[in-house]
């Protein structure tokens, strides 16, 4: 397996220590960084720096008669990067068990047939007598300036996946012979980049690889989501890391914890290996998990669901014993595109997915982007501060013929299966007055039109991701189905933190004592009023915060799937009783500092009577 821990002599070492150099770089001195880890595991292998830095674009002009040949040029391109993604899920098949890169090649495969990129390139050729390679250039920069000022983390980090399809094309267009030779790489490789994109993949041997690290990156980048769907363990934000390092050198990747050990003692190496040995122990015993309860020790339910953007995601979820969707974003059937998605190509989606999920219920996210985070189709209007403008359900009210399709698509879609809507960024009970009255209208409507409606309408929820909506909870709680809060973004406007923004990120904290209360205030309106709670922010995904959000009364998580296993292990070593001690006593605390050692006291087993 790729994961081995033995570390093997590699020829280009050889000469180094014949010419007298040190086998790690730094004179061999042990150097330890802290980053962020995105994909658990440990490994113990060997450095391979590789810069994935776009390369030069040639830009010129074309003549008209050429125009058809040169869009033909970049289709050929395009149906040569299909085929070479292909290839690349076909080689995953050979070295891990089952099909583990089919869902995100899935979504490239998808940018690459008919999409907005594919069209926006060919237009551009015609329109400005651009060559291919320029005009990819110019298309992905417009595709990426719409996806970077996206307020969610997932859809914002998509910018990545347009940049590596694009860097890609040009790569297969400028190539000499049609395709790039794959890099060599030593056994048991950690892939050092600034940040690995979907065309470095297609170069790189998986079957050598067994962990990687970026400098840049995030949770949602394509580095981490490649290695969440192969096992292997990364880490991402450790910006100085390719200078210190040196590709053949000894490293340490906990990915975890995020750390990175470059040119460890010897000590740490015997260290590490019985961490690995332990987490590969504990890895093996999660597999069984899939087919037990999500339950505390004492016996109480935790509903353990997934978030979703795409159909073809469904497979891997229901792999994971998942008790349905917890998230579905919609944002996805807008993006990469110059039109709107019709009625019916959301309804189709919705039909695909409930077809899959086997009876489970779907919880389905309204558009959740507004003011300049639109999609180029909506022809809104760029705004100040995008953060606090019109966005979520403002927006949605605003622009009612998006909304009231929405709407339609889940009424119809309900005949196939359990889809309940849920209204993002909700402020005041008027909004969800309005959107109700919307939902029965269309309602109203199909059924004028003869459309087949299940004879209940779908359960109608609202996100809880501002102080407002918190502190109406009581108010909003007895005037819906179902509430989920958001703790991402609850946490940001509850602080005033823009996680991005390195100067204050480190104070964006979800155990903050005022993010305690709003989500015990919101745990307690939901109890009252006796409709469902739950959690589908990245405090949901951390099994660290299970204790916390246990205890506060919520019944229901949601989370990249990827998570679920982890989670429910911890929720099954839980009681009710003592987590509710241990809030209690995190609720009397008033200085975060003191929270965050109670917390960590009792995850190190403490427990308050």
């Amino acid at each position: 397996m790729t994961n081995s821990t033995k570390i093997k002599t590699l020829p280009e070492f050889s000469e180094r220590r014949k010419s007298g150099l040190t086998v790690c770089s730094a004179d061999g001195l042990e150097t330890v960084r802290e980053g962020t880890g995105v994909s658990p595991g440990i490994i113990i292998g060997r450095a391979f720096v590789y810069d994935s830095r776009e390369q030069s674009v040639p830009q010129y002009r074309i003549d008209e008669k050429d125009i058809p040949a040169e869009q033909e040029r970049f289709l050929a391109a395009v149906r040569e990067t299909i085929a070479q993604f292909d290839s690349i899920v076909d080689r995953a098949k050979g070295v891990f068990d089952g099909d583990p890169l089919d869902s995100l090649f899935d979504v490239y495969r998808y940018m690459l047939k008919g999409s907005r990129l594919v069209r926006g390139v060919c237009s551009r050729i015609k329109t400005s007598q651009l060559n291919a390679e320029a005009a990819i250039q110019g298309e992905v920069a417009a595709i990426a300036d719409v996806f970077a000022e996206m307020d969610d983390v997932y859809i914002s980090a998509r910018i990545d996946d347009i940049r590596s399809i694009g860097s890609k094309l040009v790569r297969n267009l400028l190539a000499s012979e049609g395709a790039e030779k794959t890099i060599s790489l030593p056994e048991n490789a950690v892939i050092i980049s600034n940040d690995l994109n979907a065309a470095d993949t297609a170069l790189l041997n998986l079957q050598k690889i067994s962990a990687f690290v970026t400098t840049g990156g995030s949770a949602q980048s394509h580095a981490a989501l490649l290695a969440r769907s192969l096992g292997l363990p990364a880490v991402v934000g450790i910006p100085d890391l390719m200078r210190i390092a040196q590709t053949g050198d000894i490293i340490i990747i906990d990915g975890s914890y995020g750390k990175v050990i470059l040119c460890p003692t010897q000590e740490n190496i015997t260290l590490y290996r019985k961490y690995r040995s332990d987490f590969l122990r504990w890895k093996r015993s999660l597999k069984r998990l899939k087919s037990q309860p999500s339950v505390t020790s004492d016996q109480v339910s935790i509903q353990l669901k997934g978030n979703v953007d795409l159909p073809h995601e469904v497979d891997f979820l229901l792999q994971t014993g998942a008790d349905g969707i917890g998230l579905m974003r919609s944002e996805y059937m807008f993006l990469n595109r110059q039109t709107l998605p019709s009625e019916d190509e959301q309804f189709e989606i919705l039909r695909q997915i409930a077809s899959r999920i086997e009876g489970k219920p779907i919880t389905f996210r309204t558009f959740d982007v507004g003011g300049d985070k639109c999609p180029d189709s909506l022809h809104t209007p760029k705004t100040e501060n995008p953060a606090l403008g019109l966005r979520g359900i403002r927006y949605a009210l605003t622009a009612s013929d998006l909304l009231k399709t929405q709407f339609r698509a889940v009424l119809r879609a309900c005949c196939f299966g359990d889809i309940r809507i849920m209204l993002p960024m909700v402020t005041s009970l008027e909004e969800v007055f309005h959107a109700k009255e919307m939902l029965h209208q269309c309602a109203e409507d199909l059924r004028a039109e003869g459309m087949a409606l299940p004879d209940r309408l779908p359960l109608l929820g609202v996100m809880i991701e501002t102080p407002a909506a918190a502190l109406e909870a009581d108010a909003i709680a007895r005037n819906c189905d179902f509430l989920s809060i958001g703790t991402n973004d609850l946490i940001q406007y509850t602080l005033a933190v823009d996680r991005t923004d390195a100067l204050v990120a480190s104070l964006f904290n979800p155990l903050h004592p005022s993010i305690l209360k709003l989500i015990k205030k919101t745990a307690e309106a939901a109890n009252k009023a006796q409709i469902p709670v739950s959690i589908c922010g990245e405090m949901a995904s951390n099994h660290r915060y299970a204790a916390v959000l246990i205890g506060m009364g919520i019944r229901e998580l949601s989370m990249p799937a990827i998570n679920i296993p982890m989670v429910k292990e911890r929720i099954r070593s839980l009681s009710l009783t003592e987590t509710e001690h241990f809030v209690n006593r995190l609720l009397s605390l008033e200085i975060p500092a003191d929270v965050v050692r109670t917390f960590n006291a009792f995850e190190e087993g403490a427990r308050f009577y």
